[in-house]
């Protein structure tokens, strides 16, 4: 598998109007385009990059509620990186998003932090994933 970026960070909130406004303000990013994931949440853009992505909660958050709810990567060589998992015994779950046209790798860490790698359509396509 070859990283290319750090895809995003996601942050639960109770507080979604105060948060947009917080980012835009302060860190100049925009509001803008999130497919319809049937939660409700805000993708929020520097140019044409969603670099954070918010995901409202109802309840307020606790430590053992970390507000950062994952970190996503993009990458390439999909196989290589699913025969890792296969060889270290690391469960997974995998979700296309058709409007992104990528395939998500869902993991957590030894930690339980979650996280997916997004592949290249054509990649799962290849694959019969």
């Amino acid at each position: 598998m070859n990283i290319i970026m750090l895809e995003h960070i996601n942050l639960k909130t109770t507080r979604m109007p105060e948060m947009i406004i917080w980012y835009e303000k302060i860190l100049g990013l925009s509001e803008g385009y999130r497919p319809p994931f049937g939660v409700v949440g805000a993708w929020l853009y520097r140019g044409d990059w969603p670099m954070i992505h918010l995901l409202a909660v109802d309840e307020q958050k606790t430590p053992d509620d970390p507000q950062m709810e994952h970190m996503a990567f993009r990458a390439q060589e999909l196989k290589s990186f699913l025969e890792i998992l296969h060889e270290m015994k690391i469960p997974f779950k995998s979700y296309r998003v058709p409007e992104l046209r990528i395939l998500q790798v869902y993991i957590s860490d030894p930690d339980g932090n979650n996280m997916h790698i997004d592949f290249p359509r054509e990649e799962a396509d290849a694959l019969g994933l």
